[in-house]
Formats: structure tokens, C-alpha cells, sequence
């Protein structure tokens, strides 16, 4: 029976059209995805697409885990799919985004309070006293938009009620970065160039009211949608899921990192300033905001370049990049060890019969290409998976670059990814 799923499932995305997986004309904000900008978001019709035809074929499906759900999307689609949702991710910003993004808050009673806001943020009186401290503050934020920010999160810590403030501090979140001296355009900490930086005046209150505006209409698609099935996001270390029973979840759709976030996207950095202006429990932040990128995957490389790893395809690429450069083999190698940990994990949480959807990234370091999707299917074989279906779709509006530097050497450039695969794995 296994075998006629898995026969199914090649059929019907073998059947579909040419390039559908690119969805180049796509609206990837609808409903609550356009809240707040995220590194490396999953396209949402990716995942939409992926979980019908799971359902299509395997009609038992109720559940569906991310153990890397960075702003939720893959949740926020489960949920409209009718399926309970569970997604974990150590970044606290992500957690919030995806609470947020998951829940339908009455329109009206957010139009009142957003009123409120916005008549009383003008009227506080703030000083230096209620600046937040952290390093490099005035580096990052000029005078008078410290000022006010600072007015508006005390106004948001004192006059909106505590189970709206997720909506409120999504939106304050993405004004910060919005209203900061960096480059929006990019996901790593870069300030502007002095000129740009001379010439740049924004709005904090405009900018939050825009923001507010573009969030409240995705949320009240959502509130059109009730009732939505059961929510669940953690702060698990994927590499450690073991307060998730075993044999929990009967789908999981995810996109893990393309690699460890000081070299490739870098989930920190970009948290960073939100992380340090908003003022979330002390539980939600165990660690401080510039060691996050540290915490994930692959963030201490390796103390020795010995494979142990059950998958020719890297070593192949590990043994071509240590002929070029030791060190960076062995900062790839830790973090494939660390995603081998975390496929364990996800094997052990999924039920037998279960699919794995994976959307990843094949980069490339020095000039190497990593088959991460390869490496991951000859990885899973020892946790009791087999492959489905393996395929490419083209990313003609992901914010990835499509060459850089590595040596950075001037005119000396690399391919980096043009296209992501998709692959999906059953666990037997």
C-alpha cells in the first residue's frame, strides 16, 4: 500500500505543468504571510501545494510539524488545510511571527485599539531614561527615532491589553527594521553609506501605522477563515525534540537553513535589532541576541575533519573543499553532523507512513556544490526513510543573491543557488 502512495504522489506532480513550482506571478503575502519580512521565507504556495497533494493521496493526515518554522509559513498552511500545527524554532522573533501569523484576532477590536495607539503614542513623554541599552544603539538608530520608538513601546506596554500585544509587537518589530540606519534590502547587519545615511529621515509612527494597516487586513482574511484547527509552536532545539512523544505527527513540511548562519543566511543578525528593542520574558530569550546565529545548526565548527557521516555525497564535497581551504571543510562538516542529530529527532517524533517534505538550498563553498537534498536522503536511510519523489523549482522572487564573492577577490564571482529542491521522504 506504501508503494502505491509513493506512485501516486510521483504521478500527480510528475503531471503538473512545466515551471508550476517556480510561481513567479504568485502573491506571497496573502492571508497572514506579509506581517513581517523573514530571511529565506518559504514561498507559500510551495507549501500549500505540497500539503494538498499529501492529502490528495493520504487522506489520513490530521497533523503538521516544522521543526525549522521561522515565520510559520508552512504552519499558517497546515492551518488552512485543516490540519493541527506544530512548529518549534530556537529564534525568539520567529516564535513570535508565527504565534502571531497563526491566530485570528477580532478586526474590530484591534481597529479600536490601533486607534488608541495612535492618539495616545503622540502624547507620552519619554526621556533617555526609557532608551533601551544595548551596544551600538545610535549606531544603528539615529536621535530622533530612538525617541520615537521608545514612546511608542511604552504606549504599547501601557495601553494595549497583553493578548493583542503578539499583533502590536510584530508590527513594532518590523518598523524597527524599517526605521533603522541598515539596509533594508539585505538580511545581514550593514549600515548605510554616509551619504544615504545623512539623507535619511523616516517616520517611525507613519512607517508603524503602514504597517499596522497591511497586518490588520491579513488578519481579518484569517478571522474569516474560523474556526481554526489547534496551534502548538515551541522553542525546541530541533537537534532535541525528546519532549515531543514519539510517533507524533503524520506530515512534516520545512525549509532548514542552506547552512550555518555566520556564512549563509544569518537569522541572527537579522533579528537582532527587533530582538533588542522588544521586551519579551526572559524565558523567550535565554541567550543574548548576538549569540543566536551561534546556537543554530552548525554554529561551532568541527574540532577535526573526520566523516562519519553515512553519505558519499558529502563526503565527496567535503574532501574538494578541504583541498582548497581545511578550516571551511570542517565549518561544513559541523553543520551537517548537527542536521544529522535533527533528522534523528524528526524520524523518531514521525509516525510510521509518515511524508517528510523538505524545501532546501544546494549552495556553494569554494566553488563546491553542496547536494544538501542528496546528503539528507542518504542520511535519513538510517532513521527508517525512503525516498518519494525528488525535483527542482526555480526562485525568481526569493531575496538570495545569485553570485557572490568567496574570495573576495574584485570581479571574482560564484553561482550561489538558482533554484531550491524539493524532495519529499516517507518513514517506513
Amino acid at each position: 500500500m506504501p508503494q502505491v502512495v509513493d506512485d501516486a504522489i510521483r504521478q500527480t506532480i510528475r503531471e503538473l505543468p512545466p515551471a508550476y513550482w517556480d510561481f513567479a506571478a504568485a502573491d506571497t503575502k496573502e492571508w497572514t504571510h506579509g506581517y513581517h519580512s523573514y530571511p529565506a521565507m518559504m514561498i507559500p504556495q510551495v507549501a500549500r501545494s505540497l500539503i494538498a497533494i499529501i492529502q490528495q493521496h493520504q487522506r489520513r493526515i490530521k497533523t503538521l510539524f516544522d521543526p525549522f518554522m521561522g515565520s510559520g509559513t508552512s504552519l499558517v498552511e497546515g492551518m488552512l488545510a485543516g490540519l493541527a500545527v506544530t512548529g518549534s524554532d530556537l529564534n525568539p522573533l520567529s516564535r513570535l511571527l508565527a504565534q502571531a501569523k497563526t491566530r485570528a484576532w477580532d478586526p474590530e477590536l484591534l481597529r479600536i485599539t490601533t486607534d488608541g495607539v495612535l492618539r495616545h503614542v503622540t502624547q507620552v513623554f519619554i526621556s533617555e531614561a526609557d532608551w533601551p541599552r544595548f551596544d551600538n544603539l545610535t549606531f544603528w538608530f539615529k536621535p530622533t527615532v530612538i525617541g520615537d520608538l521608545a514612546r511608542l513601546k511604552k504606549t504599547l506596554e501601557t495601553i494595549v491589553d497583553p493578548e493583542l500585544r503578539p499583533f502590536f509587537w510584530v508590527a513594532f518589530s518590523d518598523t524597527v527594521r524599517w526605521v533603522s540606519n541598515s539596509r533594508n534590502a539585505e538580511f545581514k547587519l550593514y549600515r548605510l553609506d554616509e551619504a544615504r545615511l545623512a539623507a535619511w529621515n523616516p517616520n517611525v509612527f507613519a512607517t508603524f501605522q503602514k504597517v499596522l494597516a497591511r497586518n490588520q487586513a491579513g488578519n481579518s482574511r484569517l478571522f474569516s477563515r474560523r474556526t481554526l484547527p489547534p496551534v502548538c509552536v515551541h522553542d525546541y532545539n530541533a537537534m532535541d525534540l525528546s519532549r515531543i512523544p514519539a510517533e507524533s505527527f503524520d506530515l512534516l513540511v520545512t525549509s532548514p537553513p542552506y547552512g550555518d548562519s555566520r556564512t549563509t543566511v544569518a537569522y541572527g543578525q537579522f533579528s537582532r535589532l527587533s530582538l533588542q528593542w522588544l521586551s519579551l520574558p526572559a524565558e523567550e530569550l535565554p541567550f543574548a541576541p548576538n549569540k543566536l546565529d551561534q546556537a543554530m545548526l552548525g554554529g561551532y565548527a568541527a574540532t577535526a575533519l573526520a566523516l562519519e557521516l553515512p553519505s558519499p555525497a558529502l563526503g565527496a564535497a567535503l574532501e574538494a573543499i578541504a583541498a582548497v581551504d581545511r578550516n571551511r571543510a570542517q565549518e561544513v562538516l559541523s553543520f551537517y553532523q548537527d542536521l544529522d542529530v535533527t533528522l534523528g529527532q524528526i524520524a523518531r517524533v514521525m509516525k510510521p507512513g509518515g511524508y517528510q517534505c523538505w524545501v532546501v538550498g544546494n549552495r556553494m563553498v569554494k566553488k563546491v556544490r553542496l547536494r544538501t537534498d542528496q546528503i539528507i536522503t542518504e542520511l535519513s536511510r538510517q532513521y527508517g526513510l525512503v525516498p518519494v519523489v525528488n525535483f527542482t523549482r526555480g526562485i525568481p522572487n526569493k531575496r538570495m543573491p545569485r553570485e557572490n564573492s568567496p574570495s573576495n577577490q574584485v570581479g571574482v564571482k560564484a553561482a550561489t543557488m538558482n533554484g531550491e529542491r524539493i524532495f519529499i521522504l516517507r518513514k517506513e
